[in-house]
């Protein structure tokens, strides 16, 4: 008997055991799963970020891909022919500012309204590689006696043509094109774009670069083709709480930018539906430039980049940089060397006003000293004086003499050779003495400027040689001494994000790719 009930026990305690087994395996499986199933959830949301792009492309890239008959420039010259509605029209302004600043040639005409055109030719050669439109109604309402010879001269000397249009509050909600299989749909709101990676024409322009949130403006025309010589560059949403042409088919993307590949009628285009003022327009822009050809017109891909920081220990109370500014510009540095190697701020100096700020300024002062061989620097004057107020060369020695030896007792790194003059005095027009005193003490090579030949428009800066020393064209990024303050920006903060999103900052860095800048030239 007692046997038995020791076995019921037994027995008792092993289905216990095996019930308390199973729960825990059952709730280990389900937290297993659950985990496994939030991150493959996590991948999916991360990865479908970064492929959405991508695959509301599939409708375009599922269309057989075609590719454009090869351009030929040696049949022409290397020039731009520019149809412009005036001399001083807005986006005729952008497109030669763009074109001088890269040193493309190119020959301007005011387009006539029954679309009379220039000599084409000379001795049996093209005297045109490209050519722009900046209203492309002008070019598809020519006479059709003018057209013909223009676009004859197209197929027979392999020249292409850019056309921009940009609605206004008196276009017509759609337009055709005439002699052309495309639609144009005007005064659109857009959102949201996207470069199309499968377009041959991209050179500077990355892809899929997706451009979050409202595109500038409610007056952009899309595209819309049936035809495969049409191929989307740029791509865009609807802003759908906007309104928008009944007779707009829909649609998942709309094309903003389009690539004729020249299978209609064997001219290769390329049309903007806006002007240049959306910055990846400018990219592509020239992109479309140096596609068409035939890569003669092209900009190098290399940028050579030193940021000059000029007077770094001047400023009033106030203005100066304290321990966190000096932090901030160090891990600054960190952050742009991941994009560019080496890159390496330049500080310019004028030791007399070494700790003449505040306690926690004179402590950025120590910092940075303290941080000197993390930067190059480069000489100001000592005291800040512009060298063309110094009537003899001693003066000046004895003011460079006074910067060196600060330099040398705070363990300052002082051989690259290069200087910059406060406000950038004697340099151009030459101050003679200057230049023998920077040669005696300092030993220099190089120094810049922003007044050679003249100071505006910035495009026209060139560099020279004077006495042995190489001068550079000096560009400007919009900060001075007395605009350090963000949100105290002149115009507000708006106007420098402007220039840095598609203004005069962003195409500084894209049009001046320094190291394939031509001879400087020699002062007399």
């Amino acid at each position: 008997m007692n046997l038995i009930v020791k076995l019921r026990r037994s027995f008792r305690t092993l289905v216990i055991l095996l019930a308390t087994f199973c729960l825990a395996s059952i709730v280990i499986s389900a937290y297993y799963l659950y985990t496994g199933y939030k991150q493959e959830m996590a991948f999916m949301e991360t990865a479908g970020e970064a492929e959405c792009e991508d695959l509301r492309l599939l409708a375009y890239r599922s269309v057989e891909l075609k590719t454009a008959k090869p351009i030929d420039p040696s049949k022409t010259d290397p020039t731009v022919l520019l149809f412009v509605e005036s001399q001083y029209s807005r986006l005729g302004q952008d497109i030669i500012a763009i074109l001088e600043s890269s040193r493309f040639q190119y020959h301007m005409v005011i387009a006539p309204a029954k679309g009379d055109i220039p000599p084409l030719t000379e001795n049996g050669r093209g005297k045109y590689t490209i050519v722009i439109y900046e209203n492309i109604l002008k070019y598809v309402s020519m006479d059709s006696w003018n057209r013909e010879l223009l676009e004859k001269y197209c197929v027979e000397y392999s020249v292409s043509i850019i056309g921009f249009h940009k609605a206004n509050e008196n276009s017509s909600p759609s337009t055709k094109l005439k002699g052309l299989p495309l639609h144009l749909y005007n005064n659109v709101a857009l959102k949201d774009c996207v470069v199309n990676s499968q377009s041959p024409l991209l050179h500077i322009t990355k892809a899929p670069r997706i451009e979050k949130g409202s595109l500038p403006g409610e007056d952009w025309t899309v595209f819309q083709f049936n035809h495969s010589t049409y191929q989307p560059v740029l791509l865009t949403e609807l802003q759908t709480s906007r309104p928008h042409p009944s007779a707009l088919p829909k649609a998942a993307l709309y094309a903003t930018v389009i690539q004729d590949l020249g299978l209609h009628d064997g001219i290769q285009r390329v049309l903007f539906g806006n002007n240049l003022t959306f910055w990846l327009h400018k990219l592509i822009f020239i992109d479309a430039i140096s596609f068409l050809s035939g890569k003669k017109l092209t900009l190098s891909l290399d940028r050579y980049i030193l940021v000059d920081i000029d007077d770094i220990f001047v400023g009033k109370e106030g203005t100066r940089m304290n321990i966190n500014d000096v932090k901030a510009l160090l891990e600054t540095q960190n952050l742009l060397r991941t994009q560019v190697a080496n890159f390496t701020f330049n500080l310019g100096f004028s030791g007399k006003f070494y700790h003449t700020g505040t306690e926690e300024e004179d402590e950025g002062d120590d910092l940075l000293l303290r941080s000197a061989d993390e930067f190059w620097w480069f000489l100001h004057m000592w005291s800040h004086m512009q060298p063309h107020l110094f009537h003899n060369e001693s003066s000046l020695v004895e003011q460079m003499v006074l910067n060196r030896e600060f330099a040398i007792e705070h363990g300052i790194p002082t051989g690259m050779g290069y200087a910059v003059a406060p406000h950038h005095s004697g340099v151009y027009p030459v101050h003679i003495q200057l230049y023998e005193a920077w040669k005696k003490v300092w030993h220099i090579q190089v120094t810049s400027t922003e007044e050679y030949p003249h100071l505006k428009p910035a495009r026209y800066r060139r560099g020279f040689i004077h006495n042995g020393i190489m001068v550079l064209p000096r560009q400007t990024c919009g900060l001075f001494t007395h605009t350090i303050f963000y949100k105290e920006y002149p115009g507000g903060p708006q106007e420098l994000d402007k220039s840095i999103r598609g203004g005069e900052l962003f195409l500084t860095i894209l049009l001046n790719p320094l190291g394939s800048s031509g001879t400087p030239d020699r002062t007399p």
